[in-house]
């Protein structure tokens, strides 16, 4: 919960367009919802510092899509665990050590570069989302620079999270087609992805994968 207020600020200031062109965000797109009327929202959840056994089996259940923006270094000795909760879904970056983009002495090369080619050993797919932590440098023509050359085509954002308790959007009403719902790898996943859910359901909204709607890169 203590998350909240610190993640709310950085989508305080989204723009009008939930999608952020390239002509005016750098490199890339910087996405916030998906640019679509199907009546959807994509569930993402980061970090990887809890391996909730509930929320997998509640998952697995529902065969519920799921974007995990995963920091390498709290994977080790949990692939298992991150393959089989994201099989309908993908593994994405969420840096090396969850480094803060707005912080000067932050080596942003190490921090995105080095997840691209771990988790193409590690899991047989290379990311082509990244979500920057906090959501600090989202629209930074520096990080949009270093991860392009790495590979990454997407800076993913968010517009609506659950962190214990209910679910919060930007712009204060329910769901929309299209929100991208941000949760964390906690003691509590199980409870906020069940909110995710039923908060979706109320406006006639089903989970479903974001890969489907982001442009991949060739060869994904």
């Amino acid at each position: 919960m203590h998350r909240i207020p610190r993640l709310l600020a950085a989508i305080a200031a989204i723009p009008a367009f939930l999608v952020v062109p390239v002509s005016q965000a750098a490199a890339m797109p910087v996405t916030y919802a998906a640019d679509t009327r199907d009546p959807v929202v994509f569930i993402t959840i980061d970090d990887g510092i809890v391996t909730s056994r509930g929320a997998l089996e509640y998952v697995v259940k529902k065969k519920l899509p799921i974007t995990s923006f995963l920091t390498l270094s709290e994977v080790p000795g949990h692939e298992k665990y991150f393959r089989k909760i994201s099989q309908w879904g993908s593994i994405q970056n969420h840096t090396t050590t969850h480094g803060n983009f707005a912080d000067p002495s932050t080596n942003l090369h190490r921090q995105i570069c080095p997840v691209q080619k771990d988790y193409r050993e590690r899991f047989g797919v290379t990311p082509w989302m990244l979500r920057p932590p906090y959501g600090e440098g989202a629209k930074s023509e520096r990080v949009h620079e270093i991860a392009a050359r790495c590979g990454i085509t997407e800076i993913v954002m968010w517009d609506a999270l659950v962190d214990g308790g209910p679910l919060y959007t930007s712009h204060g009403k329910p769901l929309q087609p299209g929100s991208i719902i941000l949760l964390h790898y906690t003691s509590t996943l199980e409870h906020d992805l069940r909110v995710a859910v039923k908060a979706a359901r109320a406006q006639g909204l089903v989970p479903a994968d974001l890969s489907d709607y982001l442009t991949q890169p060739t060869g994904q």
